[in-house]
């Protein structure tokens, strides 16, 4: 009778581990899925940025990316591409900018650019007696303008996608189904030998927890991807705009702001804008995940930014 026991337990064992194995199996195979989607869809993208990793990126297209100037902003703003290429503008000295954020070009500084963006600013800036961030993005005098500094958006998503959502999903089948499985088997519940197999009714649920904590690995469908094309975005602008002082950069935000952000006609004064410990605090979190998924020839291919971590809709 001890022998028939031992026996029976030894091919309910071997049943639970052709149970666990083969669901776990199903589980690596959503995963792989869900890669090879990121890897398809992100193709163009890893290609464009395999392009330019051995050259520094250029600013107004680095401004295009980040979105604003603090992090956690979205990506792809077109007004914080504007106010860079204003930014720039101004630097170089062949524009000013007075205290309602007005951009103007003075007809003794007027000079060609080498860049179509800077050119295409200060040519219409100066035809049409200077405008402010807002009126440049909504104006159609400055249509042109806006279609050349289209031309500086770089060909990424602005956000990851939704990988994680089916990951999870997974994680759930996964869990519920291989241990409903076990019990209808009659597969003791692992580590507790000779038990009730309808144990598995609450075993289930930390294994839950085990194979979520897997899938979580893919960031949330609304973060920004390219971590690292990010931080060398964040370095360009922070380099060319190192010499503009704080004056000049709130200027900038009350012109981008829209009328109501400006200087009132009576000349009372625009108050600046205090940050607050509230404010600070409702910052997004970045999900700077800098994941070198490519192995072997692959990640020779995909050289330095193969460790950024993009998605796709």
């Amino acid at each position: 009778m001890s022998d028939e026991r031992d026996g029976g337990g030894t091919v309910m064992s071997g049943a639970m581990a052709w149970i666990a194995t083969g669901w776990l199996l199903g589980f690596g195979a959503v995963h792989a899925a869900l890669y090879a989607a990121w890897w398809r869809r992100t193709r163009h993208e890893r290609k464009f940025l395999r392009g330019i990793r051995a050259a520094d990126v250029e600013p107004i297209q680095a401004a295009w990316w980040l979105g604003a100037s603090w992090e956690g902003a979205s990506a792809q703003q077109e007004k914080y591409a504007a106010e860079v290429a204003a930014s720039l503008l101004i630097l170089a000295g062949d524009a000013e900018i007075d205290s309602g954020g007005r951009i103007t070009v003075p007809h003794r500084r007027f000079r060609g650019q080498k860049d179509p963006v800077l050119a295409a600013l200060m040519r219409l800036v100066h035809l049409h007696k200077g405008a402010t961030v807002d009126v440049l993005l909504t104006d159609p005098r400055f249509q042109r303008f806006r279609k050349v500094l289209q031309t500086r958006r770089a060909p990424l998503r602005s956000r990851f996608g939704s990988y994680r959502f089916p990951a999870l999903t997974a994680a759930f089948v996964t869990a519920f189904g291989m241990s409903m499985h076990a019990m209808i088997m009659r597969c003791a519940v692992p580590g507790l030998p000779g038990r009730d197999p309808g144990w598995w009714t609450m075993a289930w649920m930390p294994l839950w927890a085990v194979l979520a904590a897997v899938a979580a690995i893919w960031p949330q469908e609304m973060a920004r991807p390219w971590p690292r094309f990010t931080r060398r975005c964040r370095t360009a602008v922070t380099r060319a705009l190192a010499s503009q002082n704080s004056d000049t950069r709130f200027r900038m935000s009350i012109g981008a702001s829209g009328p109501s952000g400006r200087r009132p006609r009576d000349g009372t004064a625009v108050a600046r804008p205090r940050a607050t410990a509230r404010a600070i605090g409702r910052t997004p979190p970045s999900y700077d995940l800098d994941l070198d998924l490519a192995t072997g020839s692959e990640a020779h291919h995909d050289g330095p930014d193969s460790g950024d971590f993009g998605g796709g809709d």
